[in-house]
Order: structure tokens, then C-alpha cells, then sequence
């Protein structure tokens, strides 16, 4: 799932969530649009927020090829 539709399934805006997660607006939409890649913490926090599961989105999946 993208983090995108989390946020929006969960019906909170960008705002109230960077205001939750305790960064700047700015700094959220650059994650939200993977311009910026969040701390294991604020990535964490993000989850907490939306109540999912961090390995649920698409953007953080670890995309290494098998060996």
C-alpha cells in the first residue's frame, strides 16, 4: 500500500499527521511523495499514527534483488 492511500483510508490530512508525528508539514509531504526517506523513528511513529503495519508500505519494502 502507498503511504498516501494509509494516510487517506485512515481520513487524517497531512497537516494533523505531521503535526502527530511532530515534523513539518514540508518534511512529511517529502515523504509521503518518497522525495525523502524518514528515520526508522518517524517511520515507526507514521505507523503508529495510522495504525498499520510498516512493512505494509510499498515505499520502505526492501526492493534488493535475492542473491
Amino acid at each position: 500500500m502507498k503511504l498516501i492511500e494509509a494516510r487517506k483510508n485512515s481520513g487524517i490530512t497531512q497537516e494533523k499527521l505531521s503535526r502527530e508525528i511532530n515534523v513539518t508539514l514540508k518534511h512529511y509531504q517529502n515523504i509521503e511523495h518518497g522525495i525523502t526517506v524518514p528515520s526508522v523513528t518517524i517511520a515507526l511513529h507514521i505507523c503508529e499514527v495510522l495504525e498499520i503495519d510498516p512493512r505494509d508500505i510499498d515505499e520502505w519494502k526492501d526492493r534488493r534483488q535475492p542473491s
